[in-house]
Order: C-alpha cells, then sequence, then structure tokens
C-alpha cells in the first residue's frame, strides 16, 4: 500500500479494526485462509483450480444484465463507510437510475424469485 491512497479506510471497512492493525504494524503477511476470513477475498482455491475457477464466476456475471452488473458496483462502491440511512438512499437512487424499467432486468428478477434463472446454484441448478 502507498501512503494515502485509501487503503487503509478500505481495509478496515472490510475486515474491522483487528486485523488490519495487525497488518499494517507488524507488517507481516497473513495466509490464504486467514483472508478469507477477514473477509478480504470471498473465496480460496487451490492453484492448479484458479483459471476454472475464475472462468465460472466471470460465467455467472456475464448471465446477468449489464444494466444490473453496473448498478451493483457502483451501489456497493458508493455505500461504503456510509451510515445505513445513507446506504439505502443510494441504493433506491443507483437501482432506479440503471435498472429502473428496464424489462431484461425485470424479467431476470422473476426468473430469480420463480427459481428457474439460467446458471442457479444449489437444488434446483440449471446450466449456464
Amino acid at each position: 500500500m502507498d501512503p494515502a491512497d485509501g487503503g487503509i479506510p478500505r481495509l478496515v471497512n472490510t475486515c474491522g479494526v483487528g486485523v488490519p492493525l495487525e497488518l499494517l504494524l507488524t507488517g507481516e503477511p497473513i495466509s490464504a485462509e486467514r483472508a478469507h476470513t477477514a473477509n478480504m477475498v470471498s473465496r480460496v482455491v487451490p492453484h492448479d483450480k484458479l483459471m476454472k475457477e475464475t472462468d465460472a464466476v466471470v460465467q455467472h456475471i456475464l448471465r446477468c444484465d449489464q444494466a444490473a452488473i453496473e448498478s451493483v458496483k457502483e451501489t456497493v462502491l458508493e455505500i461504503i463507510g456510509r451510515p445505513l440511512y445513507d446506504q439505502l438512499r443510494v441504493e433506491a437512487m443507483w437501482g432506479y437510475a440503471l435498472c429502473g424499467g428496464n424489462a431484461s432486468v425485470m424479467e431476470r428478477s422473476q426468473e430469480f424469485f420463480d427459481k428457474v434463472d439460467r446458471g442457479r446454484a444449489g437444488a434446483t441448478a440449471t446450466p449456464l
């Protein structure tokens, strides 16, 4: 991390205070498993399966409406560190601005609620 690049606030917002303090004060690396438990990464996979897992994540993202993807990314990045009332306001604003009235998003949402959307995982799995 470079000084004043925003890394410390992002790390604290993601992990709380303990892990960032330990990392920053000691300068010691942590394991992938510890990074996972601290919410620094969403999953840990063996190196030889990394590309397969990456491709699967990309396929799941690409099956979604791109306006919805843009809305989610903008919303998540915009709400970090804000109080709940601000987070709810931003979510409503971005969701409506980017997806409101989008027929594709409305259709995909209904498929999700009906549990027939493409690529569903779990007990009612469907192919991508």
